[in-house]
């Protein structure tokens, strides 16, 4: 990862403050040394399988501007350290601090790129802004992504993720944030957690931290979410099932066209879908709520594209694929296949679908939960692939549908471009570590 540094002259105060260290020329952060260029800082991050601090005289070599290090090296271009996270963390917080102009913070289990790029797309129709880029949105990749702020802006917008216990809280010790929204929150990514109330925890901590003057905005469909902002005053609420609520939204598919409205008015995008929908709602909701008009906010909605892997819809050589292969969880696959079997499509609809991982103890049974989701949606066919989703394919008796389990990703391959004919409609949807975009790549 490396990040243009553009107010170089603050950052130079930034380091002269926390390290007594004199910097003539900055380029960007980095922290990736095969990116690393000249006048570069570097940060070296231990991995699982790499140290870059065995290679620091390498680094060295290709004249960073400064290179911090947790192992003392008599250069004086190096800066000792003793953890190279807590120094990264500490440096995002004090830089943070620079910038005065209200911040959107984003989370959820699912959604949450997405809502933060719509979020991002509307408010620069307004606006100058900072926004974290990306899916950088960790305990390393946001207070990287902080360093490219500049002072001009109006909104600073960043999405955070969690993958551990208490990372969201960590996040907003740097952010601050003035608002913020939950997508949802779902058994996704829980592996690393204790329990599905350790994750809840652990998301609604950007309520908690969210400033006394600003606003939640709250997704009042997620039980999870309405229970934890129960206590908060400063909210701001929306849905589709309740009425009473500051932005009410309805979807409904008549005659294979799609009707979409939030209060009333009405939503479109030549891509809408359910999973969608549900992006746009919170996105017009914080939107709509700092100012900006039902007309812009629209027409930024109709101009917005599908993120890669995110539902886009690809039409290819008779074909239509569509590619949610982004990630996977068992709530973004029902909504994925609902939105998938609602199209207006006269073909066949083949599902191909791969592992759900990180869910920890409930793996079986989420897998379970899937197999019959399917069988009562009664696709035309289903292919999948992994150790997991096995236990899917078991709970699929419907006779109407064409199974089949492969455990080998290249006779999966050979099954599809065998099997699909012009008219069908394929689906695509598994955890990002299977890769199931190479799929999409080979038809």
């Amino acid at each position: 990862m490396r990040i243009k540094i553009k107010e170089k002259n603050l950052f130079k105060r930034l380091i002269k403050k926390n390290f007594d260290f004199d910097i003539k020329n900055i380029n960007s952060f980095c922290l990736d040394s095969r990116s690393l260029k000249k006048d570069d800082i570097f940060l070296p991050i231990k991995g699982k399988n790499f140290d870059p601090h065995k290679i620091l005289p390498d680094i060295l070599k290709k004249e960073p501007s400064l290179v911090f290090s947790e192992k003392k090296i008599d250069n004086k271009k190096v800066v000792f350290i003793k953890s190279s996270k807590e120094t990264l963390l500490s440096l995002a917080k004090d830089w943070m601090s620079f910038f005065k102009v209200p911040i959107i913070a984003i989370t959820g289990s699912n959604g949450k790129t997405t809502t933060k790029e719509m979020l991002v797309k509307i408010f620069k129709s307004k606006y100058k802004i900072n926004y974290s880029k990306g899916n950088y949105n960790s305990l390393i990749g946001l207070p990287v992504n902080t360093f490219e702020f500049t002072t001009n802006a109006d909104y600073t917008i960043v999405e955070m993720g969690a993958s551990k216990p208490g990372e969201i809280d960590k996040l907003c010790k740097i952010i601050r944030p003035d608002f913020s929204v939950i997508t949802n929150i779902h058994q996704a990514h829980i592996g690393n957690f204790n329990s599905f109330n350790d994750l809840v925890k652990t998301k609604t901590a950007i309520y908690r931290n969210t400033a006394s003057d600003g606003f939640i905005f709250v997704n009042h469909d997620d039980l999870n979410i309405l229970k934890s902002s129960s206590t908060f005053k400063n909210t701001v609420s929306f849905s589709f099932e309740k009425k009473k609520t500051d932005f009410y939204s309805t979807y409904k598919s008549i005659k294979n066209k799609i009707e979409f409205l939030i209060n009333g008015q009405k939503i479109y995008n030549k891509n809408l879908n359910e999973i969608m929908a549900k992006n746009i709602l919170a996105s017009y909701a914080i939107a709509s709520s700092r100012g900006i008009s039902h007309n812009k906010i629209l027409d930024c909605i109709q101009k917005f594209d599908f993120l890669k892997g995110r539902g886009q819809l690809i039409k290819k050589n008779g074909y239509l694929i569509v590619d949610d292969t982004y990630n996977a969880n068992f709530e973004s696959f029902k909504a994925g296949i609902n939105s998938f079997m609602n199209l207006s499509h006269k073909g066949r609809k083949i599902l191909v679908i791969g592992d759900m991982k990180e869910l920890g103890d409930k793996a079986k049974d989420c897998h379970i939960s899937l197999g019959n989701y399917i069988n009562d949606k009664s696709p035309d066919i289903v292919y999948t692939f992994g150790d997991l989703v096995s236990y899917a394919t078991k709970q699929i008796f419907n006779k109407k549908i064409t199974i089949k389990h492969f455990n080998q990703f290249s006779k999966m391959i050979d099954k599809i471009k065998s099997t699909l004919i012009k008219g069908d409609a394929i689906y695509f949807k598994a955890s990002r570590t299977l890769e199931f975009e190479k799929i999409i790549n080979t038809l």
